[in-house]
């Protein structure tokens, strides 16, 4: 019977290589994992940072009669911001991002109600939709959180 060691003595260990298609595939799950959706999670937790400062900014405002341009100037603000949310958020957040686009609206009516009729009635309706819009960006400001 041969010696084993004898015949491995001449022989260089065989290291495990990848064959070609298997390094193809690697490339190309790698390649896909770098277009993913994370690589928008800090453009989007920085839209929705730029968001939140707005809507303190509105927030910040007391709400009477004579708030009215510094209002319709923080919303416009408020708009931008939530156009850049949106295109950041894609689909992942869309039912959040709908709320808030919802609660943005309501706020823009009642700043053009305030505006056209100012009132204690309409004035007041600025100050809950703006409450409601804080309460829709704690919503997706909670969803998104999780992947910031």
């Amino acid at each position: 019977m041969a010696n084993p060691s004898a015949e491995c003595r001449g022989m260089m260990p065989r290291r495990p290589t990848l064959s070609l298609a298997g390094s193809a595939v690697l490339l190309a799950a790698l390649t896909l994992a770098g277009c993913s959706s994370s690589d928008q999670t800090p453009a989007l937790c920085s839209s929705v940072d730029s968001l939140k400062a707005s809507v303190a900014d509105l927030q910040a405002v007391d709400i009477d009669r004579n708030a009215l341009t510094t209002l319709q100037d923080s919303f416009t603000q408020i708009q931008s911001d939530l156009r850049n949310v949106k295109s950041d958020a894609e689909d992942e957040f869309a039912t959040e991002v709908d709320a808030l686009e919802q609660a943005a609206s309501s706020v823009s009516s009642s700043i053009d109600a305030a505006a056209a009729a100012p009132s204690v009635q309409t004035v007041t309706a600025v100050g809950a939709a703006v409450e409601s819009l804080g309460t829709s960006l704690r919503a997706l400001d909670d969803a998104v959180r999780s992947t910031c």
